[in-house]
């Protein structure tokens, strides 16, 4: 990936995540984590990775936070990005920090005593 692509994405990702906190009014928004953002060569698409603190339900209700208040985000993107096209925007749920977290549930089940211990 060229270098501007990944200054852009780093900025949706500043971006987003001060809009989650400072200005979306929902209560739970709080919770979501912006964890990676992806764009492409084109800057047209953009992945949205996330993750929310809690449970399943929780992560759940953090995707519908972000599909309710996309259009909001997309604002908050085009006043402060200042491209000619504004990327289209897709969420995923992060599945990688759930997947550290088995594997970590996993070794505290064998008993295995870790290395910093």
């Amino acid at each position: 990936m060229k270098h501007r692509p990944l200054r852009i994405a780093g900025k949706i990702h500043r971006i987003l995540a001060d809009s989650l906190q400072k200005e979306v009014l929902d209560p739970e928004a709080w919770k979501i984590i912006i964890t990676n953002v992806n764009i492409s060569p084109d800057l047209r698409n953009a992945k949205v990775y996330f993750t929310s603190i809690g449970s399943e339900a929780e992560r759940i209700q953090a995707e519908k936070i972000l599909t309710k208040n996309t259009a909001f985000l997309k604002r908050a993107l085009a006043h402060n990005l200042r491209l000619r096209f504004q990327p289209k925007i897709e969420f995923v749920l992060d599945e990688e920090l759930l997947r550290v977290e088995k594997v970590e549930d996993i070794l505290d089940s064998l008993k295995i005593p870790r290395i910093n211990d």
